[in-house]
């Protein structure tokens, strides 16, 4: 067998190494895949490629240009602005706790306005709205009555049950 050394100097031996540098160094790589067949396929793969492009930057614009309205107007969505992945807790807390006041406000806005009504109406007196709210109470009270009677069925339901149960074991 033969060294090393002189394996290394043979002839296919240096062919080798200098087509494994290539190989490494990507040399001719680009010379050989530039081939008149995929050349049109590359067009269009470039063209999609520049028109997503495109459709992305339009989306992304529009996006700025509303957080800039929204910045002119006075809000403050800082929080919206940050993708979903990258929000803690305080800042979905935060989110929550304005969806929330905001729900608070729409719904006196509601009673608001419902009270304008009936003010509007006019036709009721002070009398007719104590009468109003006794008959709300006796209904809260009728309401509250039928729950304990749900509740006490209920109890006696179990009771029959686990007797049943003990019953049949033993």
């Amino acid at each position: 067998m033969a060294s090393l050394d002189e394996e290394g100097n043979d002839a296919t031996a240096k062919k080798v190494k200098e087509l494994y540098y290539d190989i490494l160094n990507s040399k001719g790589t680009k010379r050989t895949y530039a081939e008149s067949d995929n050349e049109e396929d590359e067009k269009k793969h470039v063209k999609k490629l520049n028109k997503r492009r495109a459709k992305e930057l339009r989306k992304q614009q529009k996006k700025l240009e509303e957080q800039d309205r929204r910045f002119a107007a006075g809000e403050d969505n800082s929080d919206d602005d940050v993708p979903f992945f990258m929000q803690d807790a305080s800042i979905r807390a935060a989110q929550r706790e304005r969806a929330l006041e905001k729900a608070m406000a729409e719904r006196a806005a509601m009673k608001a306005a419902k009270g304008a009504k009936k003010k509007k109406k006019g036709s009721s007196s002070s009398s007719d709205s104590d009468d109003s709210s006794d008959s709300s109470d006796d209904k809260k009270k009728k309401k509250d009555k039928k729950k304990d009677k749900k509740k006490g069925q209920k109890k006696k339901k179990s009771k029959s049950k686990k007797k049943k149960s003990s019953s049949s074991s033993s």
